[in-house]
Order: structure tokens, then C-alpha cells, then sequence
């Protein structure tokens, strides 16, 4: 109901753009300078977990040292630029009118890859209840529901729980990171999908995904990917 009573001001009234805040007299979401900057990552990177920079084609450090349960992770957008500033309007600055905007936007680019050998189910990385009361906008779960929507899979928010409240990942370090999440997701216990591909938000060291996917693989799902709207390339 929101989104749509969102979409329909925006006939009407001009908006601030997600990203930097300029008014925009044609009501989309992002102003025409935001929008000539909003494209998809380039360049070399990790091809298992898609972070990082692998000029050579070769996975990455922490790919060697201790390989994902998930098969291969696609990061769509930069964090920094406006999709990062977005993101962090609509989770932290009082914009949820954001999340339809970010929704379509990554339904519309989604990787060739996925389109064309989409997964049987998507999976939201859950949010701890507590979490949810805090800040009552569950992020993952709306860009699941529109990744599913756009691949024809079936979503599936309950496949896993997030069974320990978590610090936020932001701010820690990348051996604290690991340890926080550590244990943290319990999957179904029946009905996890046997090819399921897990969508987040943002990836940065991919700690909280690759917790989410070895929950999954040790229930038996067979086949993981991973999708996030963006990734954040910064160097613990």
C-alpha cells in the first residue's frame, strides 16, 4: 500500500531524489545526475564470491583459505555512489519510500547468469526478531520478494532464522565480523529449498553469507548463490 500511494504522488508532486536530496521535477526516485551515475560493477573480481580485485581471474584470499558454501555471489551495484546512499536513507534516515525504488532497481538488472538458470526458491537473510523491533523495515526480505518476482521463483522467508541478536556488522572489524555471526542462522527444520539463492543487501567481508549458506548446505540444500543489491570493496 505504501509503495503504491508512493507511486502516486510521484505523478503529481516532485520528490527528492534517494540519493542526494535535489528535487526531482519528473518524480523518479533518483535526480538526472544520480541516475547518469547508477550503473552496474565493472571490472575484475573474485569470481566465487565477487568482492575484491583478482586481476589474474583467480578467487580471492579468503576463497582459498576457506572456500563458501554458496557456488558463486553476485554483487550488483557499488555501496558507495547513490544505490549505496539510498540503502542507507531507507535503513537509517527515516526514507522507506526508498525500498520500492531499490527493489525494482535490482529486479530490472538482474545478472544474466540468474536469468537465465534461475534457482527453484529465494531466500531473504533473515533479521533477528529484536532487530525487527527496533527498526521495523526488513530490508532482505522486500529485495527477495522482488528478486522472486523477477527470476518466477518461489521466496522463501522461512527456509532460514536468525536465531542470535547479532551486533550490526558495521563498524567491526573483520575478525569480529566472523565471530558475530558465527552460529547465528537455524534453518527450517523441513522445506529448505535444494537450490536456493540467498539476497542481502550489502556484502563486505561476506561473513553474514557465508554463516546464512553453511546454515543452508547443512540442512541439504544442494546448490547456493548469492545476490546482493550492492557490495562494499573496502580492505579490513
Amino acid at each position: 500500500m505504501f509503495a503504491l500511494l508512493s507511486g502516486l504522488a510521484s505523478l503529481t508532486f516532485p520528490v527528492d531524489c534517494l540519493a542526494c536530496g535535489e528535487l526531482t521535477p519528473d518524480g523518479r526516485a533518483f535526480c538526472e545526475a544520480c541516475r547518469r551515475l547508477i550503473e552496474p560493477r565493472k571490472g575484475p573480481r573474485c569470481p566465487r564470491c565477487d568482492t575484491g580485485v583478482q586481476s589474474d581471474g583467480a578467487p580471492c584470499w579468503r576463497c582459498r583459505d576457506a572456500p563458501p558454501a554458496f557456488e558463486r555471489a553476485f554483487g550488483v551495484y557499488d555501496y558507495l555512489g547513490p544505490v549505496g546512499d539510498a540503502l542507507r536513507g531507507g535503513k537509517y534516515h527515516g526514507r522507506p519510500e526508498a525500498l520500492p525504488a531499490l527493489g525494482a532497481l535490482l529486479r530490472t538488472t538482474l545478472p544474466e547468469a540468474l536469468r537465465l538458470d534461475p534457482p527453484s526458491a529465494v531466500v531473504p537473510v533473515p533479521l533477528h526478531p529484536a532487530r525487527l523491533r527496533r527498526r521495523p523495515l526488513d530490508v532482505p526480505r522486500y529485495l527477495a520478494t522482488s528478486v522472486a518476482r523477477g527470476l518466477g521463483a518461489r521466496l522463501a522467508p522461512r527456509a532460514l532464522t536468525r536465531i542470535r541478536d547479532t551486533r550490526p556488522q558495521a563498524g567491526l572489524c573483520e575478525a569480529d565480523r566472523w565471530v558475530n555471526v558465527a552460529g547465528a542462522f537455524s534453518p527450517a527444520a523441513r522445506g529448505v529449498p535444494a537450490d536456493a539463492l540467498l539476497v542481502d543487501d550489502v556484502a563486505t567481508t561476506g561473513a553474514t553469507l557465508r554463516a546464512a549458506a553453511q546454515a543452508l548446505a547443512g540442512a541439504g540444500a544442494q546448490r547456493i548463490r548469492v545476490l546482493t543489491l550492492a557490495v562494499s570493496d573496502r580492505t579490513p
